[in-house]
């Protein structure tokens, strides 16, 4: 009998776990109306429905970094929401306040990468 699941690393279950730690952190409390939070998404111009919005994409998405068939896309829109977080801070803030979206940024295009191959399909036909 073979093994079909793909093997992971120690460290991109590792990294997994910790972008999922923070996405359903940052994403909760988005969804719970931070101050802080609220008033950043003004700062930047954005509406209150759109932080509920990415809130709710960064839990399904911490989420989703543990559904295998799902992990690379998962990670794959993560890294277009924290890159749009450093769009964001690099446009409206000292630079310095884009680097925590952006080590998120390149963590989740790791994860994308290295998960790619989770995608394929599994069929008792093709083994």
């Amino acid at each position: 009998m073979t093994d079909s699941a793909p093997k992971r690393s120690v460290l991109v279950l590792v990294l997994s776990g910790l972008a999922s730690v923070a996405f359903l952190g940052a994403g909760g409390a988005k969804l719970a109306g931070a101050p802080e939070l609220v008033q950043a998404f003004q700062h930047f111009g954005l509406s209150h429905g759109f932080m509920l919005f990415i809130g709710v994409c960064e839990i399904a998405g911490a989420i989703g970094l543990w559904l295998p068939r799902l992990a690379p896309l998962a990670a794959a829109g993560l890294t277009m929401i924290v890159a749009g977080a450093v769009v964001e801070h690099v446009t409206h803030d000292p630079a310095s306040k884009a680097i925590p979206a952006a080590v998120l940024t390149v963590l989740c295009a790791f994860l994308a990468y290295s998960r790619r191959g989770e995608m394929r399909p599994t069929s008792p036909l093709t083994e």
